[in-house]
Parts: structure tokens; C-alpha cells; sequence
């Protein structure tokens, strides 16, 4: 029973190892959306430049306006540094979150920052690209109808789009600041 537990091992084990890989950063990542502008959007238009994703909705009672807030601190900690990042807010309730409300939302904040929705496939294809979730929590007695439940972390792109590092929500403004030095020093 043992010896044919090992080759389903090794066959998840490579699997893993193929997945990891290309989470961090063999090969870039790219998609379409639309801006909080009502154009559209590619990641491509962003190489040469460090990126920032982060996946949220502008009804999240907490941790986006924390993660926002948090973000306008390393863009102020990162001076003229910062004209080399952009930070991608990619909405996961794209139901509410029309443009113009995404727009709101970051106009809340001193960051340089694109919020961006599409239909629930584009937004699923783009999660799924970073390995993220979200789930719609149904809250009858709220006015909302609902929450969503998602990934908190914070993806780090290097100038030819690759992932090449996650910050967890509790990472402090110095962490991301140096994550962003290193990929700026990289030069290109």
C-alpha cells in the first residue's frame, strides 16, 4: 500500500512544485480590466514599472481602507521613489463596484492607485492568476444583502510583471517599502 501512495506523492509533489514556480514569478502575469476610469486596462501597459495588487471592494467595513491607508504611508515613505510603482485595487464585488464608486473610493486616499472591476469572469480569471479567493457572505439583515470574505495579502510585480513577492496583511509599512526598493534597484 505504501509504494503506490509514492508515485501519487511524487505526482502532487511536482504539481506543487510547477504551481509554486509559477506563482513566483516565472513567467509574468497579465490581464484585462476596466479602470476607474471606464477605460480599459492592461497589465502589460505596466512593465517598466513596480506593481502592486491588492483584491478588495469599496463596501469592506476594515481591511481595505486599512490596506488603502497603508499604502498611502509607503507612497509617502518611498518620496520621489514612488513615480516608479502603481498600486492595482481590483475590486471583487464588481456588482457594486461600478467605476465611478471605485473612483469614490480611492479619491479617499493620497496614492497613485487604479481601481478596477470587470464582469464576474474577468475578475475570477485575475484572482485565480494570483492564487487569491473571495467568497459573497449573504447578510440578510444588513442593508448591504452581503459581505465578501477574500484574500488580504498584498502581490509585489517586478518591472516585467512577475510575482516575486506576497506581503501578508499584518506587513508593516517598512516591510512593503523595502520589498519595493529591492525591485526598483533591479534597474531596467
Amino acid at each position: 500500500m505504501r509504494t503506490a501512495r509514492r508515485p501519487r506523492r511524487r505526482a502532487l509533489a511536482a504539481l506543487l512544485l510547477t504551481l509554486g514556480l509559477a506563482a513566483c514569478g516565472r513567467a509574468p502575469h497579465d490581464f484585462t480590466l476596466t479602470d476607474h476610469h471606464a477605460q480599459r486596462f492592461e497589465l502589460a501597459s505596466l512593465r517598466g514599472t513596480a506593481v502592486l495588487v491588492f483584491f478588495g471592494y469599496s463596501s469592506c467595513p476594515d481591511v481595505c481602507p486599512t490596506t488603502l491607508s497603508k499604502l498611502s504611508a509607503v507612497t509617502r515613505r518611498l518620496g520621489d521613489a514612488s513615480t516608479g510603482v502603481k498600486t492595482l485595487y481590483v475590486t471583487v464585488d464588481p456588482e457594486r463596484d461600478t467605476p465611478e464608486v471605485l473612483e469614490t473610493d480611492l479619491s479617499l486616499f493620497r496614492l497613485d492607485a487604479l481601481g478596477l472591476t470587470g464582469t464576474r469572469e474577468e475578475i475570477d480569471a485575475v484572482v485565480t492568476q494570483f492564487g487569491a479567493a473571495y467568497e459573497i457572505v449573504p447578510t440578510p439583515e444588513s442593508a448591504g444583502e452581503y459581505s465578501v470574505s477574500h484574500t488580504t495579502d498584498l502581490y509585489l510585480l517586478d518591472r516585467e510583471g512577475r510575482l516575486v513577492r506576497t506581503f501578508a496583511y499584518e506587513a508593516t509599512v517598512e516591510e512593503i517599502v523595502e520589498g519595493i526598493q529591492a525591485v526598483l534597484a533591479e534597474g531596467g
